[in-house]
């Protein structure tokens, strides 16, 4: 739900001042000439050092001398590598990350808290140690959630939390970590996991800052929508509201926090209740409220919002009025999504007032805009890969360097050893060697046994992580399938009709061309082209699915695939009255989308049976034809299988193929599953 985002400021202002915690103690203005002095007298170079590195801050952030703070910075790195001050070297560390990151000059903020992240394993100190490395992994995270890679945001986060929970920590900063947390899960649509987390902070959430329930109720709102759950919805936003009376909030904080309400009300009103009027009432009470804050963003959201729900009751012009507005001020403050949508909404209402010309010029310009903010989105993306490339680069040169230094060490040490050996006396030597054999043979007892735990434990983690990016892998293609079938049907669709009623307009002006026949071939072949990308449209994501459900969709499936007549498929469900989560009717449609595309290509089948069987929390699926059959060993790893073993993996499922020439295949399938 894209309002809570001003939500979301409240998390990104405490991971700010948390990742600022070691250069913001000196917010006040501060006598330079006089820090100078301390630094000109210092007796002990860590003082020296830790003057240096706020005198070189302040010149930064408060006198606009960044190369003169940068020279600083680099002059004290020196001297604090020099002395082994590792506690120096991290706030010159974060000082030059924050630094790079509010440039947003990545690979050099990656760089500074990667090696921060390095140093704070040599503080002595155990409770600045575990602070310092928390802060570089919460800035990595940071950095990656900010570039759209949530997948290495969270793992960074995960870390975090292993330290955080070492330092018997506040409430407030165990709620902090568990939200990004959950959040993160959320945003990888990985609902049960998020909960997981969302389910950790809440009994901290009475002993925790006041604003971090409504953190937690937010993103239990997020998740309650994504499940399409409106008692859980409508129960969220109660939460909400008897929390919005029961704490102590600045009025600055409760206004932010009832425009999020309000929208979540008109959400829930609109899409739950189907109660219009009342949707309406709750977005008018947010606009008045945004624009008596003067939140430009919000008021040109909300009257984009307003303009769409009049669109959709076929009243035009306070439509027109609301979209207009919505336009207006989102192309003076750059709002460019606001200033797409809106483009396209008034082209189509233009269209519908016979104001052709008008309509066209909105909609090529929506598509203009459209295609430039992909073109920026892309280069963004692609320098952000770039800057991790060099990044990555660095690191493996760094990590040349120790295992160079390690080498040398470990020779040094070697010698020393012979030259002690060689003093001993001849008994001594046969004591020492007769106890070093027994610690040696204890030593490799011990080091087989931590080697073998440690051989398990890189298993493990190799196999969540293949989890987690199958998921990632599986999730991005049907974002990709959405995202197509969205651009198919509004981009090409929106063109065709465009073209249909153009050439309408000519065929009522210009008489003749009633039965001029190449121009009436033309005119079918549009309309035929329009219907076949509403007909792709749909295959890529069927609304039968999301609107009723798994095994509609799967009749219609099997209807589509019958009018061809050359091949009968039939469908079998039991146990199938009760809704699975979206997510696995999803996986589970492509599945069998996949099975039968390939026996129409391959198997030369006249009949295919498809069977679902539930029982409680086990769901079996059947896909048997009569084709041809194939060879398992040759065929095993073809795209078409490959997909299908995926996406089965995806829902932690068990394939079992069988397959013989001239008789046919069986495809069983063996799900653990839940309606949640």
């Amino acid at each position: 739900m894209n309002s809570l985002s001003s939500l979301f400021k409240y998390a990104t202002l405490f991971t700010f001042f948390t990742l600022a915690a070691i250069n913001s103690a000196f917010s006040q203005k501060l006598n330079t000439d006089s820090l100078k002095e301390l630094i000109k007298n210092a007796k002990h170079d860590t003082i020296r050092i830790i003057n240096m590195r706020k005198l070189a801050s302040y010149q930064i952030l408060h006198e606009s001398k960044p190369d003169e703070g940068l020279l600083l910075l680099n002059n004290t790195e020196i001297l604090a590598k020099k002395i082994g001050f590792h506690r120096g070297i991290c706030e010159v560390l974060l000082t030059k990350g924050n630094y790079h990151f509010r440039r947003s000059e990545w690979a050099k903020a990656i760089e500074c808290f990667s090696e921060l992240n390095e140093h704070a394993e040599f503080i002595p100190d155990f409770a600045i140690k575990n602070r310092s490395k928390m802060v570089a992994l919460n800035n990595l995270a940071g950095i990656y959630s900010k570039n759209g890679d949530y997948t290495t945001a969270l793992n960074y986060y995960l870390k975090s939390r292993v330290i955080l929970e070492k330092m018997k920590p506040d409430a407030t900063s165990l709620c902090i970590v568990y939200v990004n947390i959950g959040s993160h899960y959320s945003m990888l649509n990985q609902v049960k996991k998020a909960n997981e987390y969302l389910n950790l902070c809440y009994p901290l959430l009475n002993k925790a800052k006041p604003y971090l329930k409504y953190l937690y109720w937010s993103e239990k709102l997020t998740l309650a929508d994504k499940l399409k759950n409106g008692p859980l919805v409508k129960s969220n936003i109660d939460s909400l509201k008897k929390n919005l009376k029961d704490n102590q909030l600045s009025e600055f904080e409760k206004d932010d926090y009832r425009l999020v309400l309000y929208e979540m009300e008109g959400r829930y009103q609109e899409f739950y209740l189907k109660n219009i009027p009342k949707a309406i009432s709750f977005y008018k009470t947010k606009l008045a409220l945004a624009q008596k804050l003067k939140d430009v963003a919000q008021t040109h959201e909300t009257n984009n919002k307003l303009g769409e729900i009049y669109y959709n009751l076929n009243n035009y012009t306070l439509a027109a009025a609301y979209l207009k507005k919505a336009n207006e001020g989102a192309k003076k403050d750059a709002i460019q999504q606001v200033v797409l949508s809106s483009s396209k909404l008034l082209s189509e209402i233009l269209f519908k007032q016979n104001k052709s010309d008008s309509a066209y010029r909105s909609l090529s310009s929506s598509y203009t805009l459209r295609d430039s903010l992909n073109t920026e989105k892309n280069l963004a993306q692609l320098n952000f890969l770039e800057n991790g490339y060099q990044t990555e680069k660095k690191e493996k040169t760094i990590a040349q360097l120790k295992l160079s230094n390690i080498e040398k060490e470990l020779a040094a040490n070697q010698r020393n050893k012979l030259l002690i050996i060689i003093v001993i006396s001849a008994i001594a030597l046969l004591i020492i060697l007769m106890l070093l054999y027994r610690s040696s043979r204890q030593k490799r007892v011990i080091a087989d046994k931590d080697s073998a735990l440690k051989g398990e434990q890189i298993k493990f983690l190799e196999r969540q992580q293949q989890v987690v990016s199958l998921q990632s892998m599986v999730n991005g293609q049907e974002t990709e399938r959405n995202r197509i079938a969205q651009d198919l049907h509004d981009g090409l669709g929106g063109l065709f009709s465009t073209i249909k009623m153009q050439l309408s307009t000519l065929k009522h002006e210009e008489k003749y061309l009633e039965s001029n026949e190449l121009f009436q071939k033309s005119y079918k072949l549009v309309d035929l082209a329009s219907v076949e990308v509403r007909r792709i449209a749909h295959n890529m994501m069927p609304e039968v699915l999301i609107k009723i459900g798994l095994v509609p969709a799967i009749q219609e499936l099997c209807n589509s695939v019958n009018a061809g007549k050359l091949l009968n498929v039939s469908m079998q469900a039991y146990g199938m009255d009760e809704r699975l989560n979206p997510s696995t009717e999803m996986m589970l449609f492509r599945i069998i989308q996949e099975l039968l595309n390939n026996i129409i290509k391959h198997a030369n089948a006249t009949i295919v049976i498809i069977q679902f069987n539930r029982e409680a929390e086990r769901l079996s699926v059947t896909v048997e034809d009569n084709g041809r059959g194939f060879d398992l060993k040759k065929n095993n790893n073809t795209a078409g299988l490959q997909s299908v073993k995926n996406r089965v993996d995806y829902l932690q499922g068990k394939l079992s193929i069988d397959s013989e020439n001239g008789v046919g295949t069986t495809v069983l399938m063996d799900f653990l599953i839940n309606i949640q």
